[in-house]
Formats: structure tokens, sequence, C-alpha cells
């Protein structure tokens, strides 16, 4: 009766450490491929927000072309008036001071500085 034969053979033993050596070399590579290609979509799509932002601000540059949209913008940021028209700006609504009407009466809004450091130091 012949010997029985061992369940790994030389040749399996060699072609699984071949096997192993391949997949612990490709490892490597193959993760910083991943890892670049998770970079590169990334980048994409950083890319893709900045170029609608670009956009943005090229049709925003392209409107003060429009003299009639730099003498609406005029008008109303810098209250400009066409010759012959007349300005009616209206005052601000008085607004509180915290903790309403001080001892003094009135708004605190309307009275002098002096007099509006005095009534926060005044009160509790």
């Amino acid at each position: 009766m012949p010997p029985p034969r061992a369940a790994l053979t030389t040749r399996a033993t060699l072609l699984a450490v071949v096997i192993c050596a391949l997949v612990l070399t490709l490892a490597y590579p193959l993760r910083l491929y991943l890892k670049q290609q998770s970079k590169l979509s990334e980048l994409a799509r950083t890319n893709a927000q900045t170029q609608t932002r670009v956009n943005e601000l090229r049709s925003t540059v392209e409107r003060y072309d429009d003299q009639a949209w730099v003498s609406d913008e005029a008008r109303r940021r810098l209250h400009y008036i066409k010759p012959g028209e007349r300005a009616y700006l209206m005052p601000a609504a008085p607004t509180s001071a915290p903790g309403g009407d001080g001892e003094h009466g009135g708004s605190s809004g309307s009275s002098a500085w002096y007099g509006r450091l005095w009534s926060e130091i005044a009160a509790p």
C-alpha cells in the first residue's frame, strides 16, 4: 500500500503563497486608486458648485451694462432722484429701548446720549 498523500502538496502550497503575494501586492494600489477616485468625484462636485457661482456672478456683472437697472439701483440704494422729482423720506419708526419707557417719560430714542446713558445706569 502506498503511503497516504498529504492534503496539501508542495504545488498547492506554492500556488497559495503566490496568490497571497499577488493579493497583498495589489491591495495597496487598489486602495490608492479608490481613494483617488473618491477625491476626483469630490473635486468634480466642488467644481460644478464653483462654476454655478461663477455663472451667477457673471450674470450679476452683466446687469451693470443695463442702464435701467443701474438707475433703479441708484434710486433704491442711494435715494437718487431725477431732475424735477420730489423725494419724500419717511422717518424711521422709533424703537423703544429694552426695558420700556424710562423714568423721564417719552421714548429714550429722542433724548440726548447722556440721558440714555443715565437711564441705562439707573435701571436695575
